[in-house]
């Protein structure tokens, strides 16, 4: 893959992180790192990040760039509480 497209999928992947957190339990975040993972297992990129303000409120979640769809959300348990704080159940897909 050329650098090139690898930027353009990083930076499609954290804007719709971003996009999909927000919408899902009103969390304003920030993706801190970035990997893309080996594309012979899968088409995805790996980020993590934190809630905006509150770096323990820590996450992980992955995005799968050829079928356009997030994929695995990981949390800390403050962010887990964070999000049941503002009455969302953070299991219910």
């Amino acid at each position: 893959m050329k650098e090139s497209e690898k930027q353009t999928y990083f930076k499609e992947a954290e804007a719709e992180a971003v996009t999909y957190l927000k919408n899902k339990y009103e969390l304003d975040v920030v993706i801190t790192n970035k990997e893309l993972l080996p594309e012979m297992a899968l088409d995805s990129i790996a980020m993590e990040g934190h809630v905006v303000e509150h770096e323990e409120q820590e996450f992980t979640i992955s995005y799968d760039y050829e079928d356009k769809k997030i994929r695995n959300f990981g949390m800390s348990p403050a962010i887990k509480e964070a999000i049941i704080a503002k009455g969302y159940d953070p299991f219910n897909k």
